[in-house]
């Protein structure tokens, strides 16, 4: 008798996931901040085709673990290095990055393996209130309407600002700002040494 499980794995294993999951998301509009809109307002621009580097595979899937401990300025330090790289959505780096991408990668040269997707990292990381951000932490955003939240990740530097993949990697304000804060869906803490 065949289990339900091996019936999964033996689906999945035969079928495109990547092409599946893109051609699903793609379809949506996201809003995304950049200079086309002078950083001001928010605009409506299309999911991009598919990108050069998105790879999704079995074996690249989170198991559920963090693994590491790391130093939240090393993250910080290279997240910030990141200014002016393009946003590309399903990127992976060095090239460009999608906001999730650009954590995880940040975290990685840190020593931390954290998930790939904004669900896997809010639900991984452990829960901090607002009033005790750090530099490092991770804040969550809904900025997709038709897409479940958390749809936007950055990560908290100090004085109030993030460091994310907008439209190109910056840093922005997002205390205080009520465009940022109308959309916060919270924050996370990555284990730190």
């Amino acid at each position: 008798m065949v289990s339900i499980a091996a019936v999964i794995v033996i689906g999945l294993s035969t079928t495109s996931i990547g092409d599946i999951l893109h051609d699903a998301t793609r379809k949506y509009v996201c809003r995304v901040e950049g200079p086309d809109c002078g950083d001001e307002t928010w605009v409506e621009k299309e999911r991009p085709e598919k990108p050069e580097e998105y790879t999704w595979t079995l074996a690249s899937a989170w198991d559920g673990e963090i693994r590491g401990e790391g130093s939240a300025k090393v993250a910080v330090e290279f997240a910030l290095a990141q200014r002016g790289k393009p946003y590309d959505w399903g990127a992976s780096g060095r090239r460009a990055y999608d906001c999730s991408s650009l954590m995880q990668e940040a975290w990685r040269e840190a020593g931390v393996s954290i998930p790939r997707t904004t669900w896997d990292q809010i639900d991984a990381l452990q829960q901090v209130p607002k009033s005790d951000l750090k530099p490092g932490d991770l804040i969550f955003f809904h900025t997709m309407a038709n897409y479940p939240p958390p749809s936007h990740v950055g990560m908290y530097i100090g004085n109030g600002q993030m460091v994310h993949a907008g439209d190109p990697v910056n840093v922005t304000q997002v205390l205080g700002n009520p465009r940022w804060e109308s959309i916060w869906v919270g924050q996370g803490r990555v284990p730190q040494g």
